[in-house]
């Protein structure tokens, strides 16, 4: 495994710190005579700490300096085309949607891990509201369990050249937007290479990766073009991806009443959900990870999941393979091909030798995870209920990597205390995706 060493990924606006500085104050008080501290109404506590670190989501997502097409339509159009397309993949029957697909709240519920031609090692995150979970200061959109790449675009560039999920090629993919989509791809970004003469006679392989003889007879400036073309593949995809939003949930409507308007409870959550939200912010401390907009604070912890089940890997390293892969990445923010006008704050470009978080994986957001079983990186929790025992038994003992986080510990809630924080995530379940984007639209035929 690596020895990379990263500077620890701090959550985005974490609870944590209203903990420590009240735990602060009442600590200094106690050491002096005389001090008084006024009783904090609850309620009014749980208003302000919900205000700060659970707001509701924006209409759009961040934007994404790194992709200079991410809220064009016209890009997303095309992207949601290919997305749906399979003629990429090795055998012509594999695409995006197989593993993400819309009518299982964009992931694959077929088994514990990702199959598309073959059985991946770990489950597949959502692509439901993940334009959302993003680090302001580097705007970085980690994508993948571990993390190894930093932007859905250019996660949208790994299946399609994996063997075990498309098995195409970059070259390949090319030719497929020459033939197929040319004039739509050059009305998003200009004109194509050309790729065959007059005739129709193809002027390269068509088909062609990295550590192919095909690209490696490539001369240099070949090669740059074909992987600009399939950088642009993968914008045209994420624009398409960042319209994948569901809101409006039981609890953003809560909200709006509760916290932004001032009443004093609302009809939208059941009881139970209110004091699951109490658990979920306070005793169960799940916000410590699950906050922002999203309920994820876009970093990496180890929660202690034992490494056993159906086609999963011996080991997993998590976030320590994942930095090293991300560094090295062409396709990076900091890289030839990202559009980001200052790659100074790409994370990329300020790897250090710190710490790597060997076995953490990435936090993933909460919206609509009453749709999106089965659960964490090895896909081995079925139900709600199920995550929920995990974490109030302080996660597995052994049969992870790396060392847990010091704030996976047990939490002795009680069973009706389990069920109020399930019933508080089902109330996260936003409206349904617009139709017109879950369905796949008419793809143009064979040349």
């Amino acid at each position: 495994m690596p020895t990379l060493k990263f500077p620890r990924q701090e959550p985005i606006g974490s609870p944590m710190g209203n903990i420590i500085r009240s735990l602060f104050v009442a600590a200094m008080c106690a050491g002096l005579a005389g001090c008084a501290v006024e009783e904090e109404d609850p309620v009014a506590a749980e208003i302000a700490l919900l205000k700060q670190d659970f707001p509701p989501m924006a209409d759009r997502p961040p934007a994404d300096p790194t992709n200079g097409v991410a809220d064009d339509a016209a890009a997303a159009r095309l992207g949601q085309k290919l997305f749906f397309e399979q003629r990429y993949s090795e055998n012509g029957q594999v695409s995006c949607a197989t593993c993400h697909n819309p009518g299982t709240a964009y992931q694959d519920d077929r088994n514990n891990t990702a199959l598309g031609l073959d059985f991946t090692g770990r489950h597949t995150p959502t692509v439901l509201n993940a334009a959302y979970v993003v680090d302001p200061e580097t705007d970085t959109n980690w994508m993948f369990w571990d993390g190894r790449k930093d932007s859905m675009w250019s996660q949208a560039l790994g299946p399609p050249e994996d063997a075990k999920e498309m098995g195409g090629s970059r070259m390949g993919i090319a030719f497929m937007l020459y033939d197929l989509y040319k004039e739509e791809y050059e009305a998003v970004f200009g004109a194509m290479p050309t790729l065959r003469d007059e005739d129709g006679t193809a002027l390269f392989a068509t088909e062609g990766k990295p550590g192919t003889n095909a690209w490696d007879a490539l001369s240099a400036e070949d090669q740059t073009a074909f992987s600009r073309v399939y950088s642009n593949f993968g914008k045209a995809i994420a624009a398409y991806e960042r319209l994948v939003v569901s809101g409006n949930s039981a609890y953003d409507k809560w909200y709006a009443e509760v916290v932004d308007g001032g009443a004093a409870d609302s009809s939208h959550l059941s009881a139970s959900a209110r004091r699951g939200l109490s658990l979920f912010i306070g005793k169960a401390a799940c916000g410590t990870c699950h906050n922002g907009a999203a309920f994820s604070d876009g970093g990496f912890h180890n929660t202690g999941v034992e490494q056993s089940g159906p086609h999963l890997p011996a080991e997993d390293y998590g976030r320590a393979d994942g930095m090293a892969s991300m560094v090295a990445d062409e396709f990076n923010c900091a890289g030839e091909f990202s559009d980001h006008p200052n790659k100074e704050r790409c994370a990329a470009a300020h790897a250090e030798d710190l710490e790597a978080r060997q076995g953490a994986f990435k936090t993933p957001p909460l919206r609509n995870v009453a749709l999106s079983a089965p659960y964490m990186h090895t896909g081995t929790l079925e139900t709600l209920a199920e995550v929920v025992e995990f974490y109030d038994d302080g996660g597995s003992d052994s049969g992870f990597s790396g060392e847990k986080d010091e704030e996976i510990v047990p939490l002795n809630l009680s069973e009706s205390e389990q069920a109020d924080l399930v019933a508080f995530l089902e109330s996260l379940t936003g409206e349904d995706v617009p139709a017109e984007l879950t369905t796949e639209p008419e793809l143009p035929p064979d040349p």
